[in-house]
């Protein structure tokens, strides 16, 4: 019965590769939009899941045979079916206490705005609108997303700025150098989800400098806490770029 049964557990667990690697490169190369790519990883992790139940199934059903090297193929199927659905499953629980929102800002009173933006987004992605009842949801949730301040002139803060977003690779859509800001689009790792960033500097009290950041999903109800990680990595670089720039060179002290 085991030789009849490991090569449709084979030929099962290769389909299930296939889809996911599929999914995840046909979108990255743009045959897929990232939502039909989520819909096919999520449809291999429940076959996954199918591949684990008959795979231990077929250990029960020839237990008998003391075959060793079935034995040895079903248990080999098992992990890698089981270890793949338990670790997407995983992502998705650690995610999922996460509240339902996709439009994160280090200034809920006065968000920046976009301009070029407006222009790309289809008919059918989200609102580019802020919704002001997000703001108390995003204090709980993400209280590190917050402004930068910086004793920097304004031009030397919008060149680190656009530097930092070039170096990230993302999609530069619009530079605004004398209004101090700055639009673009970055798209997450795995699923290739784009999100729309824009960046705002502005000059407040003394010679401070304000920056403020927005980062907005395109497609889904929650961003998973996408947003607010890449708003708080940027400020943490940008942050540290801009003191590192304040030190004096070796050449400067002599």
């Amino acid at each position: 019965m085991s030789r009849y049964i490991s090569p449709v557990l084979y030929i099962l667990l290769m389909l299930v590769g296939c889809v996911a690697f599929i999914s995840i490169a046909g979108v990255r190369v743009g045959i897929f939009e990232p939502l039909t790519c989520f819909s096919l990883l999520r449809q291999s992790v429940f076959a996954s899941l199918l591949i684990s139940f008959l795979t231990v199934l077929s250990l029960c059903v020839c237990r008998k045979e003391k075959n060793i090297a079935s034995q040895r193929f079903f248990f080999l199927v098992l992990i890698v079916s089981f270890v793949y659905s338990a670790m997407w499953i995983g992502i998705y629980l650690q995610k999922s206490g996460l509240p339902p929102i996709n439009d994160i800002t280090t200034d809920t009173v006065t968000p920046p705005a976009y301009l070029n933006v407006n222009f790309i987004r289809k008919y059918n992605e989200n609102d580019l609108s802020y919704n002001a009842e997000w703001a108390d949801i995003q204090h709980e949730y993400y209280p590190n997303v917050l402004p930068v301040y910086s004793e920097k002139d304004k031009p030397t803060v919008y060149s680190e700025v656009v530097r930092l977003i070039e170096s990230r690779g993302w999609e530069v859509v619009a530079k605004y150098s004398q209004a101090g800001i700055v639009e673009a689009t970055a798209r997450t790792p795995i699923f290739g989800f784009r999100d729309d960033v824009v960046i705002r500097i502005t000059q407040v009290e003394g010679d401070k400098v304000r920056i403020d950041m927005r980062s907005c999903s395109r497609a889904g109800v929650g961003d998973f806490g996408v947003n607010a990680q890449r708003i708080e990595s940027f400020m943490r670089d940008l942050s540290t770029a801009l003191a590192r720039s304040s030190m004096p060179s070796v050449n400067s002290v002599r």
